[in-house]
C-alpha cells in the first residue's frame, strides 16, 4: 500500500495528520493484522477521529470507534470479528464497512444481518430472504458485499469521492 498517498488523503478528509501506532496501542486490533494493506492502514493511515467520506455517505472510524464496533456485543463487528473482519467505518443507517484480514478484500455489513442466533439477508438478486443459522467462514462471507479486492484501492475511491452513488444505493 502506498502508505503516503493515503495519509495524504485521509489528512485531507478528516483535517489533521493520522496516527501512527506502536504495538501497544494496536494491541486491541492485534488478531485482526495479518494482512499487510490492513497493518499499514491500522498502524500509519487512521484518523484521530471519525471523519465523514465519500460526500458525507460514511463515518470512517479512528482507533476509538474501531474497537467499540468491535467490542463483544455490538453487532455486526462482534459476530464477524471471530472471521477476521475488521470494521472501519459505518454509513448514516448503521451499516459498516470491513477490511477482511487473511484477503485484504473489502465488504459492506448491513447492520441487521448478523445477530448471534443466526445470519439474515436479503438475497440481491432475487430479493429473497435468506437464513442461516450456523455460523461458518463461507456463510459470513455469502452475507455481505464485495466491495473491493484490494484496500488501497477502495480507500483512494473512498477518500476521492468516487463511490457515493455505489455507497448510498447500498445503505
Amino acid at each position: 500500500m502506498n502508505i503516503a498517498a493515503i495519509r495524504s488523503l485521509v489528512e485531507q478528509k478528516s483535517g489533521h495528520a493520522p496516527l501512527n501506532l506502536d504495538d501497544t496501542a494496536a494491541a486491541p486490533l492485534r488478531d485482526l493484522l495479518d494482512h499487510p494493506d490492513i497493518n499499514d492502514y491500522v498502524r500509519c493511515c487512521l484518523p484521530q477521529d471519525t471523519y465523514l467520506a465519500s460526500q458525507n455517505q460514511l463515518a470512517v472510524y479512528g482507533l476509538e470507534g474501531i474497537i467499540a464496533e468491535m467490542h463483544p456485543e455490538s453487532g455486526p463487528g462482534d459476530c464477524i470479528r471471530r472471521f477476521g473482519y475488521l470494521v472501519v467505518a459505518s454509513s448514516a443507517g448503521g451499516n459498516v464497512v470491513c477490511f477482511h484480514s487473511p484477503t485484504g478484500r473489502v465488504f459492506w455489513v448491513d447492520h441487521e444481518t448478523f445477530a448471534p442466533a443466526c445470519i439474515s439477508y436479503k438475497n440481491r438478486s432475487t430479493g429473497e430472504w435468506v437464513f442461516l443459522e450456523e455460523y461458518s467462514p463461507e456463510n459470513v462471507e455469502q452475507a455481505m458485499v464485495p466491495l473491493s479486492d484490494n484496500i488501497e484501492q477502495f480507500l483512494t475511491a473512498l477518500l476521492t469521492d468516487q463511490l457515493t452513488a455505489r455507497l448510498g444505493a447500498l445503505d
